[in-house]
C-alpha cells in the first residue's frame, strides 16, 4: 500500500504556522525531505503565497481584537514591574505603542494610580502572609526620637548646632568615628590631658 505524499502546502502551511519567519531555504529542504518531487520554483512560490496568506490573517485578527482587552493599568503594571524607575512619559510611551487608544490623560492616571501601588506594596508570598506578624509602628518611632535626642543632646555639650556640625564634618574627614577617636586619643596624649579643650 503506497503512502500518499502531503500536498506542498499542506506541509508549508504547517512549518509556517509554527514560525512565520522560518527561512524558505529551510523549508524547501524539509518539504523535499518529506518525499516531495516539485520543481525548487513551485514550492518557493507555495512559500511566498502560504507566507503572505498567514501574514494577513494576523493581522486581521489583530485589527478585529477589541481595544478594551488592552487595559493601561495592567500594561503599566508590567512595565514598572519590570523597571520602577521609568518616566511617566516613557510609560505612557510603551503604553500606546501596545496598542491602547484611551486618552493621554486617562493612561497617566493609569500609570500614577500603578505606579503608587508597585512601590507602595510588594507582593507577600502566601506562606508569608498566614505565619508573619504585622510589626508594629511603636519600635521605628521610639528609635528615631532616641535618635533625635542623642543629636540634640550632642549638640548640647558641644556648644550649640554650629559647633556639633564642625564635630560631625571632622569625623567625616577623619574616615570614621573609630579613626576620629584614634586621632582624638593622639592628641589628647599631647596635650597630656583627655579633657574638653
Amino acid at each position: 500500500m503506497s503512502t500518499q505524499v502531503p500536498s506542498i502546502y499542506t506541509i508549508v502551511r504547517g512549518l509556517l504556522t509554527e514560525n512565520i519567519d522560518l527561512p524558505t531555504d529551510d523549508i524547501l529542504s524539509r518539504v523535499k525531505a518529506q518525499g516531495v518531487s516539485k520543481p525548487d520554483a513551485d514550492i518557493r512560490r507555495a512559500v511566498n503565497n502560504t507566507r503572505s496568506e498567514l501574514r494577513k490573517r494576523s493581522k486581521s485578527k489583530v485589527k478585529s481584537a477589541p481595544a478594551a482587552s488592552k487595559s493601561p493599568y495592567s500594561i503599566a503594571r508590567e512595565l514598572l514591574t519590570a523597571d520602577p524607575t521609568l518616566s511617566n512619559d516613557d510609560v505612557l510611551a510603551k503604553v500606546k505603542a501596545r496598542g491602547v487608544t484611551k486618552s493621554d490623560t486617562a493612561i497617566r492616571e493609569a500609570i500614577r494610580t500603578t505606579r503608587r501601588d508597585v512601590l507602595g506594596a510588594k507582593p507577600v508570598p502566601t506562606a508569608a502572609r498566614a505565619t508573619a506578624e504585622p510589626k508594629p509602628a511603636a519600635p521605628d518611632e521610639a528609635v528615631l526620637f532616641r535618635v533625635i535626642g542623642q543629636v540634640n543632646k550632642t549638640a548640647q555639650l558641644c556648644g550649640g548646632v554650629s559647633n556639633a556640625r564642625t564635630v560631625a564634618e571632622a569625623i567625616r574627614a577623619c574616615g570614621g568615628v573609630d579613626v576620629f577617636l584614634r586621632r582624638l586619643d593622639l592628641v589628647a596624649e599631647i596635650l597630656g590631658s583627655e579633657t574638653e579643650l
